[in-house]
């Protein structure tokens, strides 16, 4: 019986020994399991998740074909817009409304810092010995007004104490007028520079005759390329640039432009047709379909200094027979309709004394705003320009200046969002052999062929 006992108390505690161990295994089933399900609930939400990116940027093959296509004509590639889509800026948007408050909320938690950043800026001088405060209080200035603008002088002064690489991004708009030496301070200052302008529209203005800057360039071996007319920022950074285009289709340094946008979007024929063959060898491409109005007004007489009496009489006229129909000319409570530009400063001043007897000149601070020379109206735009070219057969040699080169004329015709005018002698400018005017008439005598009910060069007003 012990014998029976002893082994019935054996196999009882293997018995337990075995349901413990398969209550363990069940156990670590159950958490296994119950690991699994979780792991399947995060799939399903992964997938959940990564449908519905895919869903929000519909990769697809309808996107997909959305994509740049190399394989379009020129024009339609340039007007193409790939990857960019209604969906796509909505998004855009909502993400952007988003970071603002987000950024709104980030200011409001550290408003103590902020004032205190306002507090070192004002007064630099006290923490000279410790630059690297200057700086951190800028990007706490920066932060709370992420755009800032400021002309290069203003720069220098703004952010004199500034270091090196401390700007995240500087960004020179009309970088094609600006001379090279007037950014040094701000590409020195900044991590990242992008600049936008146009090489073919005004030049810098330059305080040194030409002829000194090629014997300046000449005698000190500088390359025309940081010393010239032409040297602006934007040609220094057109050629520091790995991306861009050669205009002459030929590799000649000279050549050479960063990346071209050629999507010309303000004027309507032919303006477009003028600044495209002048300046552009017609790589541009029309984002304004549609038809203005052009002409010659053919106007001689003597000139005195360039102006010269009979082009003014007759502006004058015409701008009264133009308000006529459009009481909005003369209405200075209205935006500007019409703009008078001129080679040249005499030719401009003496038109806008003209045209003060019926009102038409008008002023801002003491200074003339609708009638001009060119750099009065870069980045400005009319639905009407007049270009009065001034000068007769005794100032040859001002008259060929004014149309030596193309940028003139195109700044002056891409002013001009529907109609565009010359006026002046054009027996005396036909006969100087300029290359731009023999394209303008080319162009106007071509458009008076297709579209002869837009175009306009009747000087014979009368009495108005």
């Amino acid at each position: 019986d012990e014998t029976y006992r002893k082994l019935e108390n054996e196999l009882q505690n293997k018995i337990n020994e075995l349901k413990k161990s398969i209550d363990t295994q069940r156990n670590a089933a159950d958490n296994e399991n119950t690991q699994y399900e979780a792991w399947k609930q995060n799939l399903n939400k992964r997938k959940e998740k990564y449908s519905q990116i895919t869903d929000s940027f519909d990769v697809d093959k309808a996107n997909i074909s959305r994509g740049l296509d190399l394989s379009k004509e020129y024009e339609k590639l340039q007007l193409s817009n790939p990857w960019f889509d209604e969906n796509y800026r909505v998004e855009q948007s909502k993400l952007f409304v988003s970071a603002l408050g987000v950024r709104k909320q980030f200011l409001y938690e550290n408003r103590k810092n902020i004032k205190a950043a306002i507090s070192i800026w004002r007064n630099q001088s006290k923490y000279m010995e410790n630059k690297r405060l200057i700086n951190i209080s800028w990007n706490w200035i920066n932060l709370t007004i992420p755009v800032i603008s400021s002309t290069f002088a203003s720069f220098s002064r703004m952010l004199k104490n500034i270091d090196e690489n401390v700007l995240g991004h500087t960004f020179v708009d009309e970088a094609g007028q600006a001379l090279p030496q007037a950014a040094v301070g701000a590409i020195f200052r900044s991590k990242n520079i992008m600049v936008v302008g146009d090489p073919f529209q005004i030049k810098p203005v330059l305080t040194l005759d030409g002829g000194l800057l090629a014997l300046l360039s000449k005698s000190y071996n500088v390359s025309e390329k940081y010393l010239s007319e032409s040297a602006s920022v934007q040609t220094l950074v057109d050629a520091a640039s790995q991306y861009g285009f050669y205009t002459k289709g030929e590799k000649e340094e000279d050549s050479w432009i960063g990346i071209p946008l050629w999507v010309h979007r303000r004027c309507k024929y032919p303006m477009f047709t003028i600044s495209n063959e002048i300046s552009y060898q017609n790589l541009m491409v029309q984002g304004n379909e549609g038809y203005g109005k052009t002409g010659w007004y053919d106007i001689s007489g003597k000139a005195v200094d360039k102006y010269v009496e009979e082009q003014g009489e007759f502006l004058l006229k015409k701008i009264q027979e133009m308000a006529k129909s459009n009481p909005e000319i003369l209405d200075k409570n209205e935006s500007d309709t019409i703009y008078i530009i001129s080679p040249f400063k005499n030719v401009a001043y003496r038109l806008a004394r003209k045209l003060d007897e019926i009102s038409f000149t008008r002023r801002e601070n003491g200074k003339v705003t609708n009638i001009g020379t060119i750099h009065t109206f870069q980045g400005k735009e009319a639905p009407i320009v007049f270009m009065v070219l001034g000068a007769d057969t005794n100032s040859k040699g001002a008259a060929s200046w004014a149309v030596s080169e193309a940028n003139m004329m195109n700044v002056a015709a891409t002013r001009a969002k529907k109609e565009f005018y010359i006026v002046g002698d054009k027996k005396l400018y036909m006969s100087l052999g300029s290359e731009v005017i023999s394209k303008v008439n080319k162009v106007i005598t071509a458009y008076s062929k297709e579209h002869p009910e837009l175009i306009d060069e009747n000087t014979d007003l009368g009495s108005l």
